[in-house]
């Protein structure tokens, strides 16, 4: 069980329509107004490079690919200029949620990439668990040769607005450097306009099943 008192976890439940088991999958945590972290409702202590501009947020740990906290993601719960503010690390290096859902990438050899962790979230919940988020505007080489180990084949799932088809025309412009020897098929989904997966998925608007029927392009050039 988590604390529904939380003001991270009534965010995530009550707006942005998330269960208490992806939550608590994610180990979706929250930033108090004295910077103490609280984890599965649990108190967690203290980060020391979280100063005055995370607190009373939504964190969202970034893990490495064996489950190791890098950095964190906050997302302010009063208003802000910034959506998220994180931490230090190597964002070209890192695949938000793959921690959690390598073994089902590894299963069906195929990978959806999103934007945003929410869109992460909601593609997980909606029952497609094998999908990553970018922690970026960009796809490295690094996060493609990463992803390889797993699959066979990357779907992009961008954002439907103006930069979400710039990030799918920068890949298609910078594919061959980023394969390498990669054996690996890229296709994309375009989502109906002003759409990302959060909009999408959010609150059962549209299942699995709508997901998977939208027709995949092909980005390899």
């Amino acid at each position: 069980m988590i604390s529904q008192i939380l003001p991270s976890n009534r965010y995530l439940m009550q707006e942005r329509k998330i269960s208490e088991q992806v939550i608590l999958k994610f180990h979706l945590g929250y930033v108090d107004n004295s910077g103490e972290i609280y984890i599965d409702a649990d108190y967690e202590g203290q980060i020391p490079q979280l100063d005055k501009r995370f607190y009373h947020s939504t964190m969202f740990p970034i893990q490495d690919a064996y489950g190791s906290t890098v950095a964190v993601s906050c997302r302010p719960l009063n208003p802000s200029p910034t959506k998220y503010i994180n931490t230090n690390y190597d964002k070209a290096k890192h695949l938000y949620g793959l921690s959690v859902t390598w073994q089902d990438c590894l299963k069906e050899k195929c990978v959806y990439i999103v934007e945003g962790n929410i869109s992460l979230l909601q593609m997980y919940q909606a029952g497609i668990k094998n999908c990553v988020a970018m922690l970026g505007s960009n796809l490295s080489s690094y996060q493609v040769a990463l992803l390889n180990r797993y699959v066979t084949k990357i779907v992009m799932v961008p954002d439907s607005d103006k930069a979400g088809m710039n990030v799918i025309e920068k890949l298609k412009k910078n594919l061959p450097t980023k394969l390498y020897d990669s054996d690996i098929q890229f296709t994309y989904v375009k989502l109906p306009q002003g759409n990302d997966p959060d909009d999408y998925l959010k609150g059962g608007l549209h299942t699995k099943q709508d997901f998977l029927d939208i027709p995949q392009m092909e980005l390899n050039v």
